[in-house]
């Protein structure tokens, strides 16, 4: 069961490099198309509803997109650590910990309606592995 869950994390953290990666590579590419039963959403998918409202340019989707490639590091080596190499099983928790905070942050940024299991993974992980990092008094 460990090595599923350790899995897992470094899977999503994957999928928050890979996102990561795009806004670093190519800040001002198009935003991706959705559907037309997904109209009612207001912002473009890929693409931060306050940087788009601040009209801040494409210079700011790198620190964005540096901000989604940190915590999907953060995310893969916590899983990593989870699923058993050693010398990553006393960093396990604060990485975990830090690649999902920081994943929320991102997603507050960038949120979308596609984001919300990300969402919901990232605040189980603070949530769950916040009293291992900071034991109670």
């Amino acid at each position: 069961m460990q090595t599923l869950v350790g899995a897992f994390l470094v899977a999503h953290g994957l999928i928050t490099t890979a996102i990561g990666f795009g806004s670093v590579t190519n800040p001002d590419a198009a935003p991706m198309a959705m559907p037309a039963w997904f109209g009612w959403w207001p912002g473009p998918f890929g693409r931060s509803w306050l940087f788009q409202a601040l009209d801040l340019g494409g210079g700011v989707a790198v620190v964005g997109g540096l901000l989604w490639l940190a915590a999907g590091v953060a995310l893969i080596v916590g899983g990593l650590g989870w699923i058993g190499l050693p010398a990553l099983a006393d960093l396990k928790v604060p990485l975990l910990i830090t690649g999902a905070s920081l994943g929320l942050v991102a997603l507050a940024l960038y949120f979308h309606p596609f984001y919300l299991v990300a969402v919901l993974i990232d605040l189980a992980l603070v949530a769950l592995l916040w009293g291992r990092l900071v034991p109670a008094t």
